[in-house]
């Protein structure tokens, strides 16, 4: 009845058991408790073991940390889950097994965001923000439902002419958090603010930005969207900035993107691989230990490239660039100019139904996403991104081609150091030669996630 009980208020079902032979230690008495961004897996086995528990969304691609010490009561807990959400879970602790499934609670009313290093949280967990600006009615509950977890409201966007911070009047969906532009203490949004977007390219200096105090203070956030002329292959601005200055601009808030937009703005002029590079730049040297974001081209915007389209599968590659270059967020810009009114929700054909799978993916390896950044050595000249993660003793390896050929390359990961790789949704894997090298094929604008498992106990 206990365990019956356990399974009914964390929406658990066990599957699995033990191993029966006789060398190999029982588990027993398996629970799980569920809150809204974690969950906790206990369980007791015959004699003194040191376990962990692999989870995920479908596939276990997740571990937690191994225990520190043998002992015959466990309990791991399970950090930075997406709320609502299930979650498969495997206990393993030498050599016996255990497996099952977990649905976390939803999310509670009035969180306190806040910022973890690189690491956007929420009541002290892990929030990956998906951001679009303010959406109304449809396009709103569409969004929700993507997977978009934060609108954000800057000027002439509201659904409310008369006063768009009035967000009562058409309230987001209840899984969204607004950043508001009404720049006082009362006038925040229930995440924080977005400050005036781009002011390098208004001419607006760091010190006429608005001066708020900062999340640790205020349980809001401060997100700011600067252009791209930070970035080194970009021309400065005009001559009232120096690149500096980007780093005054992000001393003044808590999160820091920007935006590229390399087909629908630069018409191909800048390739793909940039938006990797700039990220790299932005996490780098102008907004070092902060969470970084960058927004991402959905459609054809105010229509300047009519020769070139936006297509699921770059929407998808500039995404992973993003994040295989340190973004720990995404905005994806919806909006259109290209008809006779403004258009919250323009996307390219085929668009929609790839953020969903791209959003998806997002929130199944977020945990991993803005764990320990680490570099991947890659020939100078390929097109392929990549940059490495490790948690947990796990090691991961994000690797993205930016162009529209086919590649092959070789990749040098120190920390691989002999294990082999998984490929994750692929059904492969990789040994790696000389303990660090590995090479693999993409398609064009392919995204391949490996995963080196942790060392056994």
């Amino acid at each position: 009845m206990r365990l019956l009980a356990v399974v009914l208020m964390a929406s658990a079902a066990l599957t699995g058991g033990a191993s029966a032979a006789r060398s190999t230690p029982q588990i027993e008495n398996v629970t799980v408790e569920a809150a809204d961004a974690s969950v906790t897996v206990t369980w007791q086995t015959s004699v003194p073991t040191r376990g962990r528990v692999a989870y995920g969304v479908g596939d276990l691609d997740l571990y937690s940390a191994l225990e520190s010490i043998p002992a015959t009561t466990h309990a791991v807990v399970l950090h930075d889950l997406t709320a609502s959400t299930t979650y498969a879970f495997e206990i393993v602790a030498a050599g016996a097994t255990a497996t099952g499934t977990v649905t976390t609670n939803a999310t509670p009313a009035g969180l306190r965001f806040g910022v973890d290093g690189t690491r956007v949280t929420a009541n002290g967990s892990l929030f990956f923000p998906v951001v679009t600006y303010y959406q109304c009615g449809t396009s709103a509950a569409a969004a929700a439902a993507l997977g978009v977890n934060l609108f954000m409201e800057a000027p002439y966007t509201g659904c409310v002419t008369i006063n768009p911070n009035d967000f009562s009047a058409d309230p987001p969906p209840p899984s969204v958090s607004v950043l508001s532009d009404d720049y006082t203490d009362r006038g925040a949004g229930g995440a924080g603010w977005y400050l005036p977007d781009e002011p390098d390219g208004w001419g607006i200096t760091p010190e006429q930005l608005p001066q708020l105090p900062a999340a640790p203070q205020t349980g809001k956030l401060r997100f700011l969207s600067l252009s791209q002329h930070f970035y080194s292959a970009q021309a400065p601005i005009n001559d009232r900035f120096d690149r500096n200055d980007y780093k005054r601009f992000a001393a003044l808030a808590d999160v820091v993107g920007f935006d590229m937009y390399p087909i629908v703005k630069f018409c191909g002029r800048v390739p793909l691989l940039d938006v990797f590079r700039a990220q790299r730049e932005l996490m780098t040297i102008y907004a070092p230990g902060k969470p970084t974001f960058q927004w991402i081209e959905t459609g054809e915007m105010t229509g300047e490239c009519p020769s070139m389209q936006v297509t699921p599968q770059i929407v998808n590659a500039e995404t992973w660039l993003a994040i295989a270059g340190g973004a720990c967020g995404i905005g994806y810009f919806t909006n259109s100019w290209t008809g006779t009114l403004w258009n919250r929700w323009d996307l390219a054909p085929g668009v929609e139904a790839q953020l969903a799978r791209t959003i998806a993916q997002i929130r199944a390896l977020a945990p991993m996403l803005c764990a320990t950044y680490g570099d991947v050595t890659v020939p100078w000249d390929t097109s392929v991104a990549a940059s490495s993660r490790t948690l947990n003793g796990a090691l991961y390896v994000i690797a993205v081609n930016s162009s529209d050929r086919p590649a092959r390359i070789p990749f040098r990961v120190d920390a691989l150091a002999g294990r082999t790789l998984e490929v994750l949704d692929e059904s492969r894997t990789i040994k790696p030669a000389k303990q660090v090298y590995f090479r693999d094929s993409f398609a064009p604008y392919q995204v391949h996630f490996y995963v080196a498992a942790a060392p056994a106990a």
